[in-house]
């Protein structure tokens, strides 16, 4: 597992953003402003599992909802860019304040973590 060092975007500047090899279990730290930025070079899409966390509801007790599953498209969508995000802190993130999320393959997967700082 390896854990995503997150990228800043301030408000009117460029971010000249990198992009590092996924693995099949990541983790970042997510403060809600945090989106991934993946570039998939394989003509094949992959699936992406982000975990949820388990939540207490009056009169039901303790939910654990599935994880969201969502694809990543093979280079002949979009030249295989996808964007996905944002975070909400009370429904991804884990008691280190990260968010995991695993891929089923990553040949030809790069990945980058970007924090969007809001606009004052």
């Amino acid at each position: 597992m390896a854990t995503l060092t997150v990228q800043t975007a301030a408000p009117f500047t460029a971010l000249n953003h990198t992009l590092a090899a996924a693995s099949t279990a990541d983790v970042f730290a997510n403060d809600g402003n945090t989106f991934l930025l993946f570039l998939n070079t394989n003509a094949s899409a992959r699936t992406l599992t982000i975990a949820q966390n388990p939540t207490d509801k009056p009169g039901f007790g303790t939910i654990t909802p599935a994880p969201v599953v969502l694809t990543i498209p093979g280079s002949g969508t979009n030249g295989g860019v996808c964007m996905i995000g944002r975070f909400p802190t009370g429904r991804f993130n884990n008691a280190s304040d990260q968010v995991s999320y695993t891929i089923d393959v990553v040949t030809g997967l790069t990945v980058g973590a970007v924090k969007l700082t809001p606009v004052a």
